[in-house]
């Protein structure tokens, strides 16, 4: 399995560094590699092969050859591996008290409430569209949430707009967040013809 490092990670870590400094940077990275950690232990008890793993701000990406194939508990577990991940680390950080606890702290609830959140790529909206997905309506429940996705955080990034430049980070988040959900969308025709030639394949 490959990490990889996204390149938006550049400037957003900039940013960390010039205004929360090196110690505040180091923990943000190490929350975000146990967080994707527990996506990654979570798809190998599922039976699910891993080939790459890429940070980003919120957690990660977990690159899965065929992850659609996969049964509906199976994806569930994987989207909630993460979260779970990030509330041991939440958990222990408020039994222990260790030099920048509270920092840790409020990084772990920063990542916890953002990837809870119903609205896809993050780990919220990958359960909840898995269990929304039936064998007749898979494909159409999962381009209505891509719509419902990509309309929540346009409409998010048009409320950050006037808190700029405070609200930059987010701001750039929730940008970077819509793209992915517009592109899918677009492509959303080509993994159906995928899926179905795949499982063709697959049936004797």
């Amino acid at each position: 399995m490959k990490l990889r490092l996204h390149p938006i990670l550049a400037p957003f870590f900039l940013v960390l560094m010039v205004t929360g400094g090196l110690a505040f940077y180091a923990l943000v990275f190490i929350s975000l590699l146990f967080h994707e950690a527990g996506h990654i232990f979570a798809a190998k008890l599922s039976g699910m092969k891993v080939r790459s793993c890429t940070i980003l701000p919120y957690g990660g990406e977990l690159r899965i050859p065929d992850r659609h194939t996969y049964g509906k508990k199976q994806r569930v577990s994987v989207a909630i591996g993460g979260p779970a991940a990030t509330a041991i680390l939440l958990l222990l950080s408020m039994l222990f008290d260790f030099p920048g606890d509270e920092q840790f702290t409020r990084i772990q609830l920063v990542i916890l409430s953002l990837n809870l959140l119903p609205v896809l790529p993050l780990d919220g909206g990958q359960a909840i569209s898995a269990m929304l997905e039936t064998e007749k309506r898979k494909y159409k429940v999962r381009s209505g949430f891509l719509l419902y996705s990509i309309a929540v955080l346009l409409a998010v990034s048009v409320s950050l707009l006037p808190g700029l430049p405070g609200t930059a980070l987010f701001l750039a988040l929730a940008i970077f967040l819509l793209l992915q959900n517009i592109s899918a969308f677009k492509f959303r025709k080509y993994e159906q013809a995928y899926e179905e030639l795949k499982r063709k394949q697959l049936t004797p």
